[in-house]
């Protein structure tokens, strides 16, 4: 993972706790205002990179939403396959 990402992700860690943590809230959330049960944190973390896939072929040379969708990715992945929080 390249350092810029880390480090983002660190600090988005400080700020919001766990992504493990995080997106189960947001997957609560969702369910709960479309009336269906929750999502699971793993299809948040795709959801939220199906959103930059989008804002990325509206403005491929955004390179933010390109770190966002690799963060994205690097949660999915750690929900998936790790303890980790």
């Amino acid at each position: 993972m390249q350092k810029r990402i880390k480090e983002i992700l660190d600090d988005r860690q400080q700020e919001y706790g766990s992504a493990r943590n995080n997106f189960t809230a947001i997957g609560r959330m969702w369910g709960a205002l479309l009336a269906i049960e929750d999502i699971e944190p793993e299809i948040v973390a795709l959801m939220f990179d199906a959103a930059k896939s989008v804002r990325i072929v509206a403005n491929p040379e955004h390179e933010d939403s390109w770190i966002d969708k690799e963060g994205y990715i690097h949660h999915g992945k750690q929900i998936v396959f790790t303890n980790e929080p």
